[in-house]
């Protein structure tokens, strides 16, 4: 294995996006700047980039974003697999939108049938891992290759699907960009090769994965009402939401609601809501707030249950985070 850019804390300009962008086939916008300039700081935090013998690339990234900015593929790529293990990442798959939220997985394959597009909203923290197969470095003869051609041959384009908890927990843990590299490395290539297994082989998962294709069967007009639902539930989780409110709203009924939410976003209502409401109190937490207030605050009348929720979506107690 092979790390081509060592870890640090920086800062990265319109200049480093230019150079990530030659070397990957990605062209970069950025809609704040009028005019764009080569030193100006766009993210803050650290990247970790690193080759693995089959030619995969992965690459681990904690980012504070700065300035807003977008990005489209113009390269071409068997495979390309991103998890968020923080923030969302808004993507169009030729030109329809989807949100990657955190815990869950996008695997895709890029080039002129397909278009990937993410927008990133400054003030937002990411955190992530990305995996990519690059035909010139990719080499045929490795046991990934045969995962690919399995995909392949079974005509998937895209998926979004949640990863399980056990690889979650693994991908967190690797995820520092400190430590012993060579360890890090061999647990980073053993969690995506798991990765790969379970979404080119089609493995059982503890969710169901969806298929984009299916969810753009969808007509605009519900991916709109169930968008307007999602939204609600990112402002103002700390209500006391009801399926029966939230159908009334996206004009449907209660089971549509579950059904075609779970279809778009690859997850169900309510799960979705808890990670919303997670994302709140850890915003409290760090605030300043007690563990007490923050669970109240962000929708939980109960501390225990918001304290076991917490701890498995992040892996630390709450108490961790707490000042107060």
């Amino acid at each position: 294995m092979k790390t081509q850019h060592a870890a640090q804390q920086q800062p990265f300009s319109v200049a480093h996006f230019r150079d990530f962008g030659e070397r990957y086939g990605i062209d970069y916008r950025f809609p704040g700047m009028v005019e764009p300039v080569a030193h100006q700081t766009v993210v803050q935090g650290r990247v970790d980039e690193i080759l693995l013998p089959s030619g995969m690339t992965v690459t681990c990234s904690d980012l504070q974003v700065i300035e807003p900015y977008e990005s489209t593929s113009i390269g071409s790529s068997p495979l390309f697999m991103l998890v968020v293990l923080e923030g969302h990442v808004r993507l169009r798959l030729n030109g329809e939108a989807f949100c990657i939220r955190p815990g869950m997985s996008l695997a895709t394959c890029v080039g002129k049938d397909l278009v990937l597009q993410a927008c990133h909203q400054g003030s937002e923290r990411l955190v992530t891992i990305s995996l990519g197969i690059h035909p010139d470095h990719f080499n045929a003869q490795s046991p990934i290759a045969a995962l690919v051609s399995a995909w392949q041959q079974k005509n998937h384009q895209s998926g979004i699907w949640s990863v399980p908890e056990h690889l979650l927990t693994g991908l967190r843990q690797a995820q520092p960009l400190d430590g012993n590299t060579v360890a890090r490395q061999l647990m980073l290539e053993g969690l995506l090769l798991q990765l790969l297994a379970h979404q080119l082989l089609d493995a059982p998962l503890p969710d169901c994965h969806c298929q984009i294709a299916s969810a753009l069967q969808l007509p605009p007009g519900e991916r709109h009402r169930l968008e307007q639902v999602r939204q609600l539930l990112k402002a103002e989780p700390e209500k006391n939401h009801t399926l029966d409110a939230l159908a009334s709203i996206a004009a449907m009924s209660p089971s549509s609601l579950r059904s075609k939410f779970r279809l778009l976003y690859g997850d169900s209502v309510f799960n979705y809501l808890r990670d919303c409401r997670l994302e709140l109190a850890r915003r409290y937490l760090r605030e300043g707030h007690s563990v007490q207030q923050a669970a109240w605050m962000s929708g939980y009348q109960h501390a225990t249950n918001f304290a076991t929720a917490f701890r498995r979506r992040y892996g630390v107690a709450p108490s961790a985070l707490s000042v107060a």
